[in-house]
């Protein structure tokens, strides 16, 4: 019933997919931040029906996209269990450095869409869906995905944050947005605001954590926001997670 379309798997997949199918997550998916990550996440969802992988360069790490390393995307990308290119997308924040600490830096925002836009492409060509980050003031992100024309092979916003402006547009343009841990913490009531526009034909739910359990959580409180039920939350989220990655 219920679903994470964006988590980061670190091992133990077996044990973890036992504590799934216990509480009732029967899909997660769990993304690349770089080339070894994402060789490990379609590694680790080998044997797993309910664990599916995606490949990606993030955002904090876009001066390592080049030429080399998106054929080495789209080498890896060719494995069957692959369903989405992810994690993608623009940081304007700050960010995690490779050795895990975070800082103000930000990779330069032109490298950035640089690395965004390559990654787009291909998965238009690929015809693979994207699930992308989005840590910028404004539309700009939801106008970069609309002039690559990855709409069509399906996109989505992980770790949704921002207002009901924001999902107006979205949804307008066909694009999915996904309600994190954010929406257990957080006291923002823009956010709440913009949650609860948010049409549930158009909703996922994620943990962006190694524990896709905790999704329970999530949909606990966005439905809570929503004036639903934990259950229907989750059954509009996992059915929209599986038209987005045509499973």
């Amino acid at each position: 019933m219920y679903s994470d379309c964006h988590c980061h798997l670190r091992g133990g997949v077996r044990e973890k997919v036992e504590r799934l199918r216990g509480v009732g997550v029967e899909l997660v998916v769990t993304a690349g931040i770089d080339m070894a990550s994402s060789e490990d996440a379609v590694r680790m969802a080998r044997g797993f029906a309910s664990v599916k992988p995606c490949v990606g360069i993030h955002p904090w790490y876009a001066d390592t996209y080049g030429a080399e390393a998106l054929e080495g995307l789209r080498e890896l990308a060719g494995n069957p269990e692959v369903v989405a290119v992810s994690e993608v997308g623009l940081d304007y924040v700050g960010r995690m450095t490779p050795d895990w600490v975070r800082t103000d830096e930000i990779i330069d925002p032109e490298v950035q869409r640089a690395a965004l836009r390559g990654q787009l492409g291909l998965a238009r060509e690929l015809g693979l869906p994207v699930i992308v980050h989005d840590r910028t003031p404004g539309l700009e992100l939801l106008e970069i995905l609309e002039e690559e024309g990855v709409v069509e092979v399906g996109a989505a916003i992980h770790g949704f944050a921002k207002d009901a402006e924001y999902v107006v547009r979205a949804v307008e343009m066909g694009v999915y947005l996904s309600i994190g841990r954010s929406v257990t913490r957080e006291k923002n009531e823009v956010l709440m605001e913009a949650i609860r526009q948010v049409p549930l034909d158009w909703i996922l739910t994620e943990t962006d954590s190694s524990d896709p359990t905790r999704v329970l959580e999530v949909a606990e409180k966005a439905a809570e926001v929503k004036g639903l039920t934990r259950e229907e939350v989750g059954r509009a989220a996992t059915r929209n997670l599986k038209k987005l990655l045509k499973l």
